[in-house]
């Protein structure tokens, strides 16, 4: 039998060479000192030998219970030739969630804005690699899930988790399409396991007075001629910021008085439509005479061949002394929409205006321009309407 030491302390010699421990166990010795394990073995009559792995990474004592369990599946009639192989494939089948997470985001990143994506994968990186990130797939369990989303639903970030848990589930589920694991761990997570999310409600205003004193005190803004010209338009388009401040001169169609936004720039990846008014037209055509580029309608007055940034509206407003509690640069989209419902124009109407989604997908691509006639008399109305209070 070998002994530690004894292995330790095998010579090289000029060939290859070998010293049996027992019950087919040995040590394999090269030419340039490498040591090996090898098991031999007989299945079905016919002698083998597999190696064990080399020597010191794998100790005498880990040889012995590798062989013993190589002996344990030949009892049992299994070749552990072919029970290697087996496990060899079976682990370069396996990712880590990862792994399996960056592939899934590789063939759908087209599905969001750039914006949206670095977020989501943000979001990841800090709260989910960490702790599940070098797992195999195979390996997570739903518990192992229900912790990691607890710990983010204690740091009361519930957006953020409801984002993340249905990302989650479907890189889980392309992992179960894919043959690596038999099913989602996040499928069966009771909807009670966390906190009720509370709706976000963005701060607005929805008196006539209240808006009227809103829209006299964004004319005094002193900034940047991009921003206020944005801060001002923000009322009268019902955009959401981030699409507001990125409109391209190529997307308004001064003929037609109608902006058209592509999908890939709209948050729900639709197509949109929003009719504008004489008026709003009209502040447009100066914005143009200004010359500022020929690309973007707000260009960013620090950077070349980009737009102004949402922040700069959010500052806009907070310069002017409306605080957070009182009012968001979001808050024009719920002013308008309180206002519509109150003008009396039909829900179908107000809602595809503010490009909300809708779930029924074959209903979502026939209402691309639905309604479109009754949105541009609901606009127009609106331009009135808030030029009537902005007097």
């Amino acid at each position: 039998m070998l002994t530690d030491s004894r292995v330790k302390n095998l010579k090289t010699k000029d060939k290859l060479y070998r010293v049996a421990d027992k019950n087919g166990l040995a040590i394999e010795v090269s030419a340039k000192g490498v040591k090996k394990w090898r098991f031999r073995y007989r299945y079905n009559g016919k002698p083998s030998m597999i190696s064990l792995g080399k020597y010191p990474a794998i100790s005498l004592i880990k040889a012995r219970a590798i062989r013993d369990s190589y002996q344990g599946l030949l009892s049992q009639g299994i070749n552990p030739s072919v029970h290697k192989q087996r496990e060899k494939r079976k682990q370069q089948q396996q990712k880590t969630f990862k792994e399996a997470f960056e592939a899934w985001f590789c063939r759908h990143e087209d599905e969001w804005t750039p914006r949206t994506a670095k977020k989501q994968v943000s979001a990841f990186e800090r709260y989910i690699f960490p702790y599940i990130g070098d797992m195999s797939v195979e390996s997570i369990t739903q518990i192992d899930m229900l912790h990691v989303f607890r710990m983010m639903d204690e740091k009361g970030i519930s957006e953020t988790l409801k984002k993340v848990r249905g990302w989650s589930s479907r890189v889980f589920c392309d992992c179960v399409v894919s043959g690596l694991i038999k099913f989602d761990p996040t499928r069966d997570l009771p909807k009670d396991s966390f906190k009720k999310q509370k709706s976000k409600h963005y701060a607005t205003v929805t008196s006539p007075s209240d808006i009227s004193d809103l829209l006299k005190i964004m004319r005094g803004y002193k900034g940047a001629y991009q921003v206020k010209e944005a801060l001002n338009l923000a009322p009268y388009l019902l955009l959401r910021p981030g699409e507001l401040v990125a409109l391209e001169w190529r997307e308004v169609d001064f003929p037609n008085n109608v902006i058209r936004i592509d999908a890939d720039r709209m948050k729900m990846k639709k197509a949109h439509i929003v009719p504008i008014s004489a008026q709003v037209t009209s502040r447009f055509e100066e914005i143009k005479k200004s010359g500022l580029s020929t690309k973007y309608v707000f260009p960013s007055p620090n950077r070349n061949n980009t737009h102004i940034n949402p922040e700069s509206l959010r500052r806009a407003i907070r310069s002017l002394g409306v605080t957070k509690e009182q009012f968001t640069t979001h808050g024009f989209r719920a002013m308008a929409s309180t206002q519509l419902y109150e003008m009396g124009f039909r829900e179908d109407v107000i809602e595809r205006q503010l490009a909300h989604s809708e779930s029924n997908k074959v209903k979502a691509a026939y209402n691309h321009a639905e309604h479109l006639n009754e949105r541009v008399l609901m606009m127009n109305e609106w331009s009135a309407y808030l030029e009537n209070l902005g007097i």
